[in-house]
């Protein structure tokens, strides 16, 4: 068995914004833009036909353009924001390649993943790019950490056809340092589906953008709707009101699919990723909280995390500032051990032994 042998680096001055700008290039396919071009385009048209004269077209079209670009604006400030408090100036990037999984540490946090957990390995703008084959997500590494042959013997780990074959799930049954167990039902990924959904519609620049949009709508709604009482009045000609509630139509069935559509892109993947039949697992160490996937496992320091509170049929552990929250199945902490864990983060937190 080989030895695994560490790397490691530490993030300098704008590491985050090539971060983020790689992250950002990476969500962009093709196929997210889509909807958002066949939108303008439709908008488009519809104020064509709508506005006479070409210089309040132009100055229409430039209006929505500048909008566009405060959008994007927006999404990559924040997420310049998010990455800034997850991985500041001194974060320690780790990597041990072993014989048949990969562990990664970023700052505190270390995951133990298995190579058949990935897809694709690829290297662009300063990082190595590792898609996870089950979510469909990518993973982000300073090319410094695959010094010489170390990225050829990452791209052979996971290109290798044994541990592509390799089962997704871990081994089921009682194991070692975990306390609970929890076996995944038929409707377990649409709960967890529509709570991340509405989770992710809630918070962030999301919920101004999604507002934004929504307003624009009800407003076109609402003049579009005055329109057809002068219309019916005589006041003002039908031909003039059609284009606008064809406007209204458009913007709010965009933003109702927008919701729906993410709903059903998340709920695609946690379909994958924790099929009928997988497991989780929970133990409560001293100084730790182990964490057991479908796709990896964890040990979480306790003095990471602020609280654990119930929120329907899941627990989240909300994270200290630039920690990511830990959303579980609750079965895993019923009310005694959601209490009990929630103690041993708050001894962690003070610096005091739990006992």
């Amino acid at each position: 068995m080989r030895i695994p042998e560490t790397r490691e680096t530490v993030t300098g001055p704008g590491f985050t914004t090539r971060l983020t700008w790689a992250q950002l290039r990476s969500s962009f396919s093709t196929w997210a833009l889509i909807p958002v071009v066949a939108l303008y385009v439709v908008l488009g048209i519809t104020l064509l036909n709508a506005i006479e004269g070409g210089a309040e077209f132009a100055f229409t079209l430039a209006a929505i353009a500048i909008f566009l670009v405060l959008v994007l604006a927006v999404l990559f400030f924040w997420t310049k924001r998010l990455t800034d408090r997850v991985t500041p100036v001194g974060t320690r990037y780790a990597v041990a390649l072993g014989d048949e999984s990969m562990v990664v540490t970023v700052g505190p946090i270390s995951n133990e993943m298995p190579y058949s957990s990935y897809s694709r390995v690829r290297r662009r703008g300063g990082f190595v790019l590792l898609r996870l084959r089950s979510v469909g997500q990518t993973v982000f590494l300073p090319e410094e950490l695959f010094p010489g042959g170390d990225f050829d013997v990452l791209v052979a780990a996971v290109a290798n056809p044994a541990a592509a074959a390799a089962a997704q799930v871990l081994p089921g049954g009682p194991a070692a340092g975990f306390d609970r167990e929890y076996v995944t039902d038929p409707g377990f990924s649409t709960r967890l589906a529509r709570s991340q959904t509405l989770w992710l519609f809630t918070r962030g620049p999301l919920v101004v953008i999604q507002g934004i949009i929504t307003l624009i709508g009800l407003l076109l709604l609402l003049v579009g709707c005055l329109g057809l009482l002068l219309a019916a009045t005589g006041t003002s000609p039908l031909e003039e009101v059609l284009p606008v509630l064809a406007g209204a139509v458009v913007v709010l069935g965009f933003s109702a699919a927008t919701v729906l559509g993410s709903f059903l892109l998340i709920r695609r993947q946690f379909r994958r990723t924790a099929p009928v039949g997988s497991i989780y697992g929970l133990g409560l160490g001293a100084a730790t909280l182990r964490l057991r996937g479908p796709i990896n496992s964890a040990d979480l320091q306790y003095s990471l995390y602020r609280r654990a509170r119930r929120r329907g049929q899941f627990v989240e552990l909300t994270g200290v500032r630039g920690v990511a929250r830990v959303v579980l199945p609750a079965q895993l902490l019923p009310d005694a051990e959601l209490d009990r864990l929630n103690e041993l983060l708050q001894a962690a937190r003070k610096g005091q032994p739990y006992s």
